[in-house]
């Protein structure tokens, strides 16, 4: 009788690979990474622990499959916020890093799933487009006006993002604290993009 209550309760899903992949975000966000495995999120979706195995072979590809899902997330909102700026490659890039900043502080298991390569296969192709999409907005930040640039525009790109998360990945991990800068009255995080946009641009105003 289990089995086939359980076998109902995933025909009435409808479409398994979502519900599965919707049960795998709910875990990750409420109980952590170690806790998304095949069998916990089968028997949160009310299906034969088995069941998954027609989706995600793995449970690397299961977790890539949460990953291009969390990326392509993050991916649309740093292209809208770096839409929404016209002509101010300053201001564009503060957009860039704000949602970066807000996405990792408010869902820090998604975020940190992203950089698990143990995990997850970054190679996939679903993964790597995703991660071409942010870098994408980051470099229309950058793009956004001509100046005389010290190094490519790569590099400036590069810089930001080591910034943007290795903030991040030394907040997550407890080795940061959020503080103020003095100066600026700015919070932390702000005041050191502002620092670095600073060098970036010195002498082109």
């Amino acid at each position: 009788m289990k089995t086939n209550l359980k076998r109902t309760a995933g025909q009435k899903h409808g479409d398994l690979r979502s519900e599965l992949l919707r049960e795998g975000l709910e875990l990750l966000d409420t109980q952590g990474i170690e806790a998304v495995t095949i069998r916990a999120i089968a028997r949160n979706a009310g299906v034969a622990h088995s069941a998954p195995a027609n989706h995600f072979p793995s449970r690397r590809a299961m977790l890539t499959a949460i990953a291009a899902m969390i990326f392509a997330d993050l991916a649309d909102q740093t292209i809208e916020s770096v839409a929404a700026i016209k002509n101010n490659p300053r201001q564009a890039i503060q957009a860039f890093a704000d949602t970066c900043f807000r996405f990792a502080f408010r869902t820090p298991n998604r975020y940190q799933l992203l950089w698990q390569r143990q995990l997850i296969d970054q190679d996939n192709p679903a993964v790597a487009k995703e991660m071409d999409r942010i870098y994408s907005a980051l470099l229309a930040s950058l793009q956004q006006e001509n100046i005389c640039r010290r190094v490519d525009i790569d590099t400036d790109a590069i810089a930001i993002w080591s910034m943007i998360h290795g903030y991040i990945s030394m907040r997550l991990d407890g080795n940061l604290v959020a503080a103020e800068d003095t100066t600026t009255s700015l919070p932390r995080h702000k005041a050191i993009l502002l620092s670095l946009i600073d060098g970036i641009y010195h002498n082109q105003d």
